[in-house]
């Protein structure tokens, strides 16, 4: 079991994180939003898309972590997903990761 302080890749997102899946996955991110652990990561390697709600499910998890003094970094995010992170300026707020700085 991973200590208090450590990072964990909560998530692994697949293919498309759109309304949909975001409404699929509601449940899982409520139950990670109450972790115990410092920080968490989604690992977004294998997104290719991302629409307004992945965004929005995305920026409810971070919000719900911060109030209660949890980090949140997104790892890999390449495309599309990335594109539209950075022009909604996200990385300011939420970090962006590679593989190497897991470590």
């Amino acid at each position: 079991m991973p200590s208090m302080t450590e990072s964990v890749i909560a998530l692994s997102l697949q293919d498309e994180f759109d309304a949909h899946v975001a409404k699929q996955m509601e449940d899982q991110l409520e139950t990670l939003s109450k972790t115990e652990l410092s920080e968490l990561i989604i690992d977004m390697t294998k997104v290719q898309f991302i629409d307004s709600c992945g965004i929005g499910a995305i920026v409810f998890l971070y919000k719900r972590l911060k109030s209660r003094g949890k980090a949140l970094r997104l790892l890999n995010v390449n495309g599309q997903p990335r594109q539209l992170i950075v022009m909604l300026r996200i990385d300011k707020v939420i970090p962006l990761i590679t593989t190497a700085e897991l470590h």
